[in-house]
């Protein structure tokens, strides 16, 4: 089944999907979007992944920049797209 912002884990669940979605991101996407993205990595074990989505989330949520976090996130997926999928 073609990953869904929120995915939890399912026997069919698409990691791929998911890390094309984290490839994806961009400063603008509102918070409670980029949490259900980490939610979904969290879900099915992707933590170090998830690690700098987290911090992108909590400096947004602060006002503070978030560019640097999301881009070190994109470039986590773009590898783990390659070696996974």
């Amino acid at each position: 089944m073609p990953y869904k912002l929120g995915a939890r884990y399912s026997k069919d669940f698409d990691y791929c999907g998911m890390l094309r979605a984290g490839t994806r991101v961009k400063v603008s996407d509102n918070p409670i979007k980029l949490r259900k993205l980490y939610d979904s990595f969290e879900d099915v074990n992707y933590h170090s992944e998830a690690a700098p989505l987290w911090d992108a989330i909590e400096k947004i949520k602060a006002g503070k920049p978030a560019g640097a976090k999301l881009a070190q996130f994109k470039r986590i997926c773009a590898r783990t797209l390659k070696q996974v999928c």
